[in-house]
């Protein structure tokens, strides 16, 4: 499986909240591993790797498949298009940005943005619900073609930079998704000391809705939450911050087990794995905060991918950091460390 081209798939499918196109790919790329496939009412889709060893645990990998966007919410009577967020939209950088509008047929659009010439030197930065999308049409013609409620995603690009980078919407978090499929495919063939079950979950941005309803479904003994976390910039802090290229970013936090964060630090250094540790002092803001406490308790570690340029149209991760989740995961379930319930 060739990890760049299987991201780019993954990327340039829209995933905002009501929209399956990427949780289909990411099923169509698990059909390679395994026959049961799964969704749920939320639109969440897992698949089962079974173990042979009668009554073996099961290993639940996670990475929320969603992407953040926008829902048409007014047509006003130039044409312009009106919209409301699908999760943290960072509004600084929606000025002149390439969307696409969700329609039957899909349609291109743009954020308005006042020319600097006529901009005002204190003017404030105009709020999302403020902003025009431009598309073309005439209030007729877009009143006919776009429905009130109709989705909009941030343009599908996919761009390789240098050193191993590549650019695009939505790497979050996509990249955990190809992080995990990618991992099956290192396993693939092995024989399985656990059960393990790969699930693409669906509504992270709009509050971890979709992870509480496939782990309740599943009933995982042990868990490991893939995500993207915040690579360092010129104008970010460095101490809140991981090192894009520098690894895994492994997750300390409270309610994160620590018997199965020490496993994976301690196989990290085994197998010469780049990693960094995150340390939060309370929850992590990933599905994993959802994960651990769903039914009677999931033992749950997080792993997350270094990102630039989070929530905008164009996150950049490197493909060695996902590459390094994916080993990490392979030599965790090989190992054979996840415990039943007593």
């Amino acid at each position: 499986m060739e990890l760049k081209n299987m991201l780019r798939d993954l990327c340039i499918a829209a995933g905002v909240n009501g929209c399956r196109e990427a949780a289909d790919v990411a099923a169509r790329y698990l059909s390679d591993f395994t026959e049961e496939i799964h969704r749920d009412r939320l639109g969440n889709v897992w698949g089962f790797l079974r173990s042979d060893i009668p009554d073996a645990p099961t290993l639940l990998l996670e990475a929320h498949i969603d992407e953040i966007g926008f829902t048409v919410t007014q047509i006003d009577d130039n044409g312009f298009l009106h919209v409301a967020p699908c999760g943290g939209v960072d509004n600084r950088a929606l000025s002149a940005a390439p969307i696409t509008v969700l329609s039957d047929p899909p349609c291109n659009g743009v954020f308005c943005a006042t020319p600097i010439h006529l901009a005002k030197d204190d003017a404030p930065l105009t709020e999302l619900t403020e902003r025009g999308i431009d598309v073309g049409l005439s209030a007729e013609e877009a009143k006919v073609r776009i429905p009130l409620g109709t989705r909009a995603v941030f343009a599908a690009h996919f761009e390789e930079l240098l050193n191993d980078r590549v650019c695009s919407k939505a790497l979050d978090n996509r990249a955990g998704v190809a992080a995990i499929l990618y991992a099956l495919s290192l396993l693939k063939g092995q024989s399985l000391p656990c059960n393990v079950v790969a699930a693409f979950c669906v509504q992270e941005e709009l509050g971890l809705r979709g992870a509480k309803t496939a782990a309740f479904g599943i009933r995982p003994d042990a868990a490991i939450v893939v995500d993207v976390s915040f690579a360092h910039t010129p104008d970010a802090d460095k101490a809140s911050c991981g090192t894009l290229g520098g690894g895994v970013m492994l997750g300390i936090s409270p309610i994160l087990d620590k018997n199965m964060t020490d496993s994976l630090r301690d196989l990290a250094e085994n197998q010469k794995l780049p990693l960094q540790c995150e340390v939060m002092g309370e929850t992590t803001g990933t599905n994993a905060d959802a994960v651990s406490v769903t039914a009677d308790g999931v033992s749950t570690a997080l792993l997350s991918i270094p990102l630039k340029f989070m929530h905008t149209p164009a996150e950049v991760v490197s493909l060695r950091d996902v590459e390094t989740v994916s080993r990490l995961i392979a030599a965790f379930v090989a190992k054979g460390e996840v415990s039943g319930r007593a």
